[in-house]
């Protein structure tokens, strides 16, 4: 009887902890995170842990980043309250004229002015003054370097380097001599650069890399060096340094025949000089293709005075009174010493009749 009890008493609870098993809730396993090339930076590093910055303001209203976009290309937009359109910005500049708003490297972290040249060729870009506003909401500084040096007793000058409204506003009033943007352009104009900001295939991450990051975010563990591997990957400041202007010398017989050299002034020329002096565009001096204009570019810099390619590449020129369209300076991270003689080896053949392109 003892034992019939105990075998019933095995069963029953046998039983028992077969029906609380078929009730067990299984978890469900964490998805696993992968990355797509065309993920947004921010939104990986904000998987990491890092603290996002340069965000738009949500509590300004009348904001969109077409608006910003319209102020980036257009130099004015659609009214806060969305009736109407708004002044011109600039009447002498777009943002455009001195700005790209798309990649200007294949590697980010190689910024070399060469390479930016060549990239600006392969892109159909245009080679400008201005670093690109495309990964600028993933930038921690602005103006940076000599801009400070020279120029930052000016408060705004000052203040703009580690505050990229400041930076947009500093750009609208000085930079583009235009008027003031009011907040809520600064930020529509903030909400379209964070619509361009770095994403993961611009970084060139390698598959081990690009595995590094994706265990990182699925144990949560080792987040601040999978930050670093993706900071390592571009520059968070754009460096600017400027020099001083060289003296004019006549080509030599070898520059005479130089073709590579004539070819990367060519390209110079065509990407940087015609963009804002081809029929006026942002500018009230007229450059072309014609000798007329290469002889005239040759006599001016023959003079050295503020003519020359030399000093107003390297110095820019000044707004005046009633003229105040003017033309930014190149630090040297924007065009080398290098590409100004190859720009001036350009001309000076072009000036002679020597074109080396069609021999």
């Amino acid at each position: 009887m003892f034992g019939k009890v105990k075998i019933g008493t095995i069963l029953t609870s046998l039983a028992v902890l077969v029906l609380v098993a078929s009730f067990t809730v299984i978890q469900p396993q964490q998805e696993q995170f992968f990355l797509s090339d065309n993920d947004d930076l921010w939104t990986v590093y904000e998987k990491l842990g890092k603290i996002r910055f340069n965000t738009v303001d949500p509590s300004v209203k009348g904001v969109s980043a077409e608006k910003g976009r319209d102020i980036i290309f257009k130099g004015y937009s659609t009214k806060q309250d969305g009736k109407g359109r708004t002044a011109q910005q600039s009447p002498y500049f777009k943002c455009t004229a001195c700005h790209n708003t798309e990649k200007e490297f294949d590697d980010l972290s190689d910024i070399s002015a060469q390479n930016r040249l060549d990239y600006a060729e392969k892109h159909d870009l245009p080679f400008l003054q201005g670093s690109s506003f495309y990964g600028l909401v993933n930038r921690k500084t602005f103006y940076n370097d000599d801009y400070q040096k020279k120029y930052g007793h000016v408060p705004i000058i000052k203040a703009s380097n580690t505050d990229i409204r400041k930076a947009i506003q500093l750009c609208a009033t000085q930079c583009a001599q235009g008027r003031a943007l009011e907040d809520w352009e600064i930020e529509s104009v903030l909400a379209y650069y964070n619509t361009i900001g770095l994403k993961i295939k611009d970084l060139n991450l390698k598959p081990a890399e690009k595995k590094e990051v994706e265990t990182a975010v699925d144990n949560d563990k080792d987040l601040h060096q999978a930050v670093h591997l993706l900071e390592a990957k571009y520059l968070a400041t754009s460096p600017a340094h400027f020099a001083e202007h060289k003296t004019y010398s006549p080509i030599t017989e070898a520059e005479k025949k130089d073709t590579e050299s004539f070819k990367n002034g060519q390209l110079i020329y065509e990407r940087s000089c015609l963009h804002c002096h081809e029929a006026e565009r942002y500018s009230f001096f007229a450059l072309d293709k014609s000798k007329f204009s290469f002889v005239n570019l040759l006599n001016r810099t023959k003079a050295n005075k503020d003519g020359s390619i030399y000093k107003i590449v390297r110095h820019g020129t000044w707004p005046l009174a009633g003229k105040k369209a003017y033309m930014p300076l190149y630090p040297i991270e924007k065009m080398s010493e290098d590409q100004l003689d190859d720009l001036k080896i350009y001309i000076e053949n072009m000036a002679i009749g020597n074109n080396l392109a069609v021999q």
